[in-house]
């Protein structure tokens, strides 16, 4: 066996660090110097990769046996070829269809924008696809998507419905007709914590997302909305704010609020003319969740 020294310091003093596999599973080990911390791969094992490299041949347009059975650019083995039969090629047909699939859902998420639906709906719409394209349901095909909601039993009610409800655009999106499976979704009484519970959960938040569910509780607008409030909405010698955007065709509203916000107001920065600023609402909704699951496993409070 050749001894393997450091490329960059011309060192011996090496140690073996775990392995590599190449995408035809090729074994390559790899190694750390001792000297200048340098990980390389082993250059014997990536020679002889290289040699196995050479016996792939690219099958550039056209399949073997049949006209239409390979996706373009595929790579198959030739000592392989001669055996292979025309069935076994739909395997080399999933990345395409992956990639058909997802350049459909670009469009249609496209196409939900250019009909004013909003951001928050297109992205639900969006997470909702996807999640079925994850359990394995065709979305060119209704049965496959009736499957595969009737297999999944961890959704919620409310989930199913909101599936259902994305599949349906994307359905006519694509020009085909379905009969949406039945989803009847049971409404309960909401958990109403005590307003010191809600004290206590709003006080114990970061800065801005303090400031931001004190907003709620005064004003009861939505996320979406009070995300969009923007510093020339607050009236701050009056302690009035006003809602200019609101969502789901509701009118503007006014508020008067107390003292308390206002001053948590003041003490957010002004890095944009939003007062939560420009980027999504995820990052407040999780941190929110963890803070928010935290206090409710600490106080025992039920499951709202």
């Amino acid at each position: 066996m050749t001894e393997v020294i450091c490329p960059q310091c011309g060192s011996s003093r090496i140690w073996r660090d775990a392995k590599r596999y190449d995408k035809f599973g090729f074994e390559i080990q790899r190694w750390s110097c001792r000297n200048c911390g340098l990980r390389f791969s082993d250059p014997n094992d990536a020679k002889q990769a290289e040699k196995a490299l050479q016996n792939v041949d690219t099958v550039d347009t056209k399949p073997l046996k049949r006209r239409n059975g390979i996706m373009l650019n595929s790579q198959i083995c030739v000592t392989e070829t001669k055996n292979l039969e025309p069935e076994q090629t739909s395997i080399q047909q999933v990345p395409e269809k992956l990639r058909d699939i997802n350049g459909k859902l670009v469009q249609f998420a496209w196409k939900m924008q250019q009909d004013g639906y909003a951001k928050e709906t297109i992205r639900m719409s969006s997470s909702a696809l996807r999640a079925l394209v994850t359990r394995g349901a065709n979305l060119s095909d209704p049965t496959s998507v009736k499957d595969t909601l009737a297999r999944e039993n961890k959704w919620s009610q409310a989930r199913r419905r909101n599936v259902i409800t994305a599949y349906t655009l994307f359905a006519k999106f694509i020009g085909l007709s379905w009969e949406k499976p039945k989803c009847v979704v049971t409404r309960k009484f909401p958990f109403i914590p005590l307003e010191k519970e809600i004290d206590d959960l709003i006080s114990g938040s970061g800065q801005k997302n303090s400031t931001f569910l004190q907003l709620l509780k005064e004003t009861a607008m939505r996320c979406g909305e009070a995300k969009r409030l923007q510093w020339i909405d607050i009236d701050f010698e009056k302690n009035i704010i006003t809602l200019n955007d609101p969502e789901k065709n509701s009118n503007p509203r006014m508020w008067r609020v107390t003292p308390k916000l206002i001053g948590m107001l003041n003490m957010l920065p002004r890095a944009s003319q939003s007062v939560f600023g420009d980027g999504p609402i995820n990052s407040m909704k999780t941190t929110f969740l963890k803070h928010a699951n935290a206090y409710q496993s600490n106080c025992k409070i039920p499951d709202c």
